[in-house]
């Protein structure tokens, strides 16, 4: 009596010739898991791909559909503010983020991946300004916050 592979998944090609589609399938979750696909960013953004964030203050996660980035950094808040009507926070554009801006009479300042991922976990601007509170702190990864990055730079929904 000869030993045989668990779940029959010998890759012996006398035995299997067709098996291998069943190994990738296998090992397909973990490979997935170690790349980011390129949507990553835009389903972070959307809230397609949940990312858990409380308010500052607050130990209490919130619900995945209060964490999307666009509840308020959107087109319809932005087109907000420009009727003059209260906006929580403005649209993300590659422009606001790289360009200069003067935040709260201090010197201008600009976001780079690094300050843009601070500002996302702690609520530090690069100005070294606390954002309001309001703005969830997040519990991102550096490969989520890099995904988000990136596709926002790239031109996200503008």
């Amino acid at each position: 009596m000869t030993a045989h592979p668990p779940f029959g998944l010998s890759l012996s090609k006398a035995r299997y010739p067709n098996r291998w589609w069943m190994v990738m399938l296998a090992l397909w979750p973990a490979i997935a898991a170690t790349e980011p696909g390129p949507n990553l960013g835009r389903q972070l953004y959307r809230g397609e791909v949940a990312l858990p964030g409380t308010i500052s203050g607050h130990a209490q996660p919130l619900p995945p559909v209060a964490t999307r980035c666009t509840n308020c950094h959107s087109r319809d808040s932005a087109a907000q503010a420009a009727s003059g009507a209260a906006s929580f926070a403005p649209l993300l554009t590659r422009d606001r983020l790289l360009g200069p801006i003067a935040r709260r009479g201090g010197p201008p300042s600009r976001y780079d991946e690094a300050s843009f991922c601070r500002l996302l976990r702690s609520g530090i601007d690069p100005a070294i300004m606390l954002i309001p509170r309001q703005m969830p702190r997040y519990a991102i990864d550096d490969a989520q916050c890099k995904a988000l990055w990136t596709w926002l730079i790239d031109g996200g929904e503008t």
